[in-house]
């Protein structure tokens, strides 16, 4: 590892040499100071001991004392920083004056606060359109990789679910899907456009913005049909270079065990499922065989979850002159999962960026780069199940996890002996590698002109690339009848894929009188590219050799290469912001697309956004009382256009085989044939977003509130429609088929106490609510099933579907006067024939619930008492269902492990149970998607607890080392409260058609960590 980090410094020493040079050449100016005296107090009149006084730009800094006094040397016409946590940042310049008076304010959520929106910024009094800022400090106390996971509960709209598995990316989607596939917001990085933010250290981010409409996202066309997240990253500040550590470590646990069979449980199940289906017993789990088995009682979840461990480290430096700021970055993350020989996730990142001005000229430069490992969860080529929790939790006790007689050295299930099909995960997790890698370097330059006051030039360029590789090894072994690899497998992937985009932008601010207008035009030109080629070989020979050269038999060797995709994007964009005397607020976007993904005819759309704002605490007919200090009246209507659902070139173009033939008699003649359709008339799907929002602010912005509702209606949705078989093709055409609303209700409050003594505390809350209904489904209106659910016009996408039960046939007359239920026996589940055709058929299946959750909701408080912190958060949703997979898996009454309700199983002498009887074969279908398997989804969890110090500032001051210096101790995943019987209620899924469907989803850990913040 050592020679890594050594290459991979060495590898982008040309970002680091020159940031560093420019921290050691920095020099400050000195002159003739003076003994300046002072005393900082809040707004009470209380004296702050321990706030910072700095000479802005310099290294001279002193804490105030027990009092709120200080001293320090200053020059007449130096800005004196005085910072205090908790509190608004003063500057005092320093004139004749000896002694100062100071009065910090709270830090509450300014109404003239910059926030960041397309293209620009804007104070967020003048807000018209539905942007969230994100507290970065709740979001930032999140133990992940992931920018998006940190988002979970702290946004009203915004709904984040993810698995557990170390590096994974999770699944967000804002104020709903927009589309049946790609549902990814977009990611603006400094500039720098992503629909993949991971990999990317939540560190290093000093501000967050969600754009959740359509009047404010139009400008971003259509790659922000479902939402913008804009990620601006710490820069310098100007001043002495400042030093920055920030690190934790921690252990990782799984927080629940399902509760399942061991040996006599499961033989016991087993035995009775043969009896019922006539057979005989199987040899290892009939008592009166020779070849019984009771020596072996595997507790697979104890054998294959183990504790992981998780670490941070993140150094910074920054500093720099009032005309040029610097800030370089490194980092390391490092996750083990909690599963034996499972996945891994480990991370380097380094990152620099460099602002100045000059005149009229201003410029900037972003460069990052990371260098992120996986080892990934591990499934065997052929028959594997792809599913980790799957595997374990049905994994029989008669199975041993290690048997040396066995290639490999790892158990397996005999097919005479036992009959279960039974994979041992941990042994194919220990033998088969199945890891990947993933460099990516993002980089963003850009450069501005002010030819005159408030009229500018911007050029903004960006490249994001990601190169990969996916290794694959699979040796020869024996895990089972089931289970043997007789050949062993090597495949190698590798390729990149990359983002270039151009912008230019020109902007104009101007006043008259009252009138306030803010105008900005601009184009952009942006290019898409993805290349990978893949080798494999087959009946690699000992000893194994990763290398295509040493294969014994080049026959077995493929090597094949894909060119990928290229697509090309050329918008242009405007934008006015209006005001008039901050009352009245007017802001409009437009923005032309072009894609290269559609027909010459299609290829080009316009979309636009307006919204309008009336500030009423301006209005002094009014009279508002004076405890109001913002009340905003918000509404927004805006078109998007998308088409993030293409994945190819050009989809329009037919796709024909020129090496075709066709035998005429005897005869072979040569031809060209159509193997792909494709529809011609494919054009932009239409998102017609409306807002409707209030902002109210009271006690000087003590406590705030937004409200908002949004209706959302998307047409034209692109959705494969299956054509006839007579056609000849082998694919479905993807057409503007689907059409479906998404509607709701967002609340967000926020309220800072004032300091009482040497406490003070934070508190804030958001909800938010969200209806989905399908409109169309194009020609027939045919519907989608998905794993447990049915999309169709009325319904919601992903709605659950299967049968209704009503209890258990207890005798042959119960069979006789139930409808006509094939191969229904005594003991097996009744169906209850919803249509009343007196036949349970397909047709008797109905929705089962809604994956969607009644209520979304989070609630942050942060409480600070003298150098004490502490944090919590608690996040959930109420009113959803849930399918769960994992339950069904094991109430099947087969030869897999089974729950331990399976063990109420019904008998003659038991009657008075909800289980049927286990049979081999299941011939009635018990395990069938029904309700049985539906419960509820809700859940609410204490998902972060901190605990912090802060050492004082007159502490620190005498070590002449340290400025800052602070300890916690945090939790996460602390305890939910759910009635869900899996192992997490927040699983990861795709969002969409199975949404509500848990078939094994990795739990999220539980997490102890110890951090330490220390500036120098």
């Amino acid at each position: 590892m050592n020679l890594f980090r050594l290459k991979f410094l060495i590898r982008y020493r040309l970002l680091a040499v020159p940031v560093f040079l420019l921290i050691l050449f920095s020099t400050n100016l000195k002159a003739q100071s003076n003994l300046i005296k002072g005393v900082v107090k809040d707004e009470s009149g209380k004296p702050l001991p321990g706030a910072s006084v700095t000479v802005k730009g310099t290294a001279i800094a002193v804490a105030t004392g027990l009092n709120g006094d200080f001293a320090i040397n200053a020059t007449n016409g130096t800005t004196l920083v005085i910072k205090f946590i908790g509190y608004n940042t003063q500057e005092v310049v320093v004139g004749d004056q000896q002694n100062l008076a100071i009065a910090l304010k709270a830090q509450y959520n300014s109404l003239n606060e910059v926030v960041v929106v397309g293209y620009g910024t804007q104070k967020k009094e003048n807000l018209t359109g539905s942007v969230a800022v994100v507290n970065v400090a709740d979001a930032g106390k999140r133990v992940t990789n992931d920018v998006a996971r940190a988002l979970q509960g702290q946004v009203a709209g915004v709904q984040v679910n993810g698995s557990g598995v170390p590096g994974e990316g999770v699944s967000i989607r804002i104020r709903g899907v927009s589309s049946l596939t790609n549902n990814n917001p977009l990611y603006i990085i400094d500039g720098v456009q992503t629909q993949t933010p991971y990999d990317f250290p939540v560190g290093d981010i000093e501000s967050i913005q969600i754009i959740k409409d359509g009047s404010a996202g139009a400008i971003y066309g259509f790659q922000g049909a479902n939402g913008v997240v804009l990620i601006t990253t710490k820069k310098g500040k100007a001043g002495p270079l400042k030093i920055n550590y920030n690190g934790y470590y921690g252990r990782q646990y799984n927080p629940k065990k399902l509760s399942v069979t061991d040996r006599i449980g499961y033989q016991k199940i087993a035995d009775a499922a043969e009896t019922n289906a006539g057979l005989s017993l199987a040899p290892g789990n009939d008592p009166t065989s020779s070849l019984f088995i009771k020596n072996v009682n595997t507790d697979w979840q104890k054998e294959n979850f183990k504790t992981g461990t998780t670490q941070n480290h993140e150094l910074s430096f920054s500093g720099g002159t009032d005309a040029t700021t610097y800030n370089l970055a490194f980092g390391y993350y490092n996750q083990t999962g909690t599963v034996t020989a499972g996945p891994n996730y480990e991370r380097y990142n380094m990152s620099g960026n460099l602002q100045g001005k000059k005149g009229i000229f201003s410029f900037g430069a972003k460069m990052a780069f990371t260098e992120a490992y996986y080892r990934n969860l591990a499934y065997p080529r052929l028959h594997g199940t792809g599913n980790e929790v799957i595997d374990m939790i049905t994994a029989i006790p008669t199975m041993p996890v290690y048997d040396p007689k066995r290639e490999g050295g790892y158990g397996g299930v005999d097919q005479n002996t036992q009959r279960a099909i039974s994979l041992n995960v941990i042994g194919v997790n220990n033998l088969i590698q199945n890891n990947s890698q993933h460099d990516r370097f993002l980089g963003a330059t850009w450069a501005e002109l002010e030819f005159f006051k408030n009229f500018k030039y911007r050029l903004n360029v960006t490249f994001d690339r990601t190169d990969f590789r996916n290794f694959y090894f699979e040796p020869t072994y024996d895990l089972g009848w089931f289970y043997p690899s007789i050949a062993a497998y090597h495949s190698d992937a590798r390729g990149e894929a990359y983002t270039a985009l151009v912008e230019n932008t020109l902007s104009y601010k101007f006043s008259v009188e009252k009138h306030n207008v803010e105008l900005l035009a601009g184009t952009s030109y942006r290019r898409d590219e993805a290349n990978n080629i893949t080798g494999t070989a087959n009946n690699l020979t000992q000893p194994y050799s990763y290398s295509f050269d040493n294969v014994s038999n080049q026959s077995n060797t493929s090597l094949f290469g894909n060119s990928g995709e290229r697509k090309f994007y050329s918008p242009i964009f405007g934008r006015v912001n209006y005001d008039y005397d901050g009352k009245y607020l007017l802001t409009a976007n437009f923005r032309r697309d072009g894609s290269s993904q559609l027909r010459p005819e299609n290829r080009y759309g316009n979309f636009a956004g307006a919204s309008i704002g009336w500030n009423l605490n301006k209005e002094s007919f009014l009279h508002l009382p004076e405890t109001i200090s913002n009340l905003k009246l918000r509404a927004g209507y805006g078109v998007q256009g998308n088409i993030n659902s293409l994945t190819s070139w050009y989809p329009y173009q037919t796709i024909v085989n020129a090496n075709a033939s066709y035998v005429f008699g005897n005869t072979l003649a040569p031809g060209t044939t159509q193997t792909q359709v494709f529809d011609q008339t494919n054009k932009w799907e239409q998102k017609k977003s409306t807002n409707l929002g209030i902002d109210l602010s009271l006690f000087h912005d003590q406590l705030s509130f937004t409200g908002e509702y949004y209706n959302n209606k998307i047409d034209g949705i692109l959705l494969a429609v299956p054509i006839p078989i007579s056609v000849g093709a082998i694919n479905t055409p993807t057409v503007n088929a689907a059409s479906f609303t998404n509607k709701g209700l967002e609340f967000s409050v926020t309220y800072h106490s004032k300091s009482r003594g040497s406490f003070h505390y934070d508190i804030s809350a958001n909800a938010s609510t969200l209806k989905n209904r399908v409109l169309s489904l194009g020609t027939g209106n045919n519907p989608i099933y998905g794993a447990f659910s049915k999309t169709a016009v009325g319904g919601e996408v992903g709605q659950l579907f299967g049968y209704v039960t009503e209890g258990i046939f207890q005798n042959t007359t119960d069979i006789k006067n139930h409808a006509t239920q094939p191969n229904a026996a005594v003991g097996d589940i009744k169906f209850k024939d919803l249509n009343g055709d007196g036949t349970i058929t397909d047709a008797d299946r109905t929705y089962l619930g809604s994956a969607i959750p009644k209520l979304y909701y989070g609630f942050n408080i942060n409480l600070a008492y003298k150098n004490f912190d502490a944090t919590l958060f608690i996040q959930g949703n109420y009113g959803s269902k849930i399918a769960n997979g994992v339950y069904q898996a094991l109430m099947t009454g087969q030869y897999g492990n089974q729950s331990t309700d399976e063990l109420n199983y019904w008998t003659p002498t038991n009657t008075n149970t909800n289980v049927p009887r286990p049979i081999i074969g299941d011939p009635n279908g018990n395990g069938r998607n029904s309700d049985r398997f539906i419960q509820s989804g809700g859940f609410s969890r204490l998902q972060t607890a901190q605990l912090g110090y802060t050492i004082p500032t007159a502490l620190l001051n005498r070590t002449h080392v340290f400025k800052t210096f602070r300890v916690y101790l945090s939790g996460q995943n602390l305890a939910t409260i759910t009635g869900y019987k899996g192992y997490d209620p927040d699983f990861g899924n795709d969002g969409t058609l199975n949404r509500g469907f848990d078939y094994g989803s990795f739990p999220n850990p539980r997490t102890f960590l110890l951090g330490v913040q220390v500036g120098l």
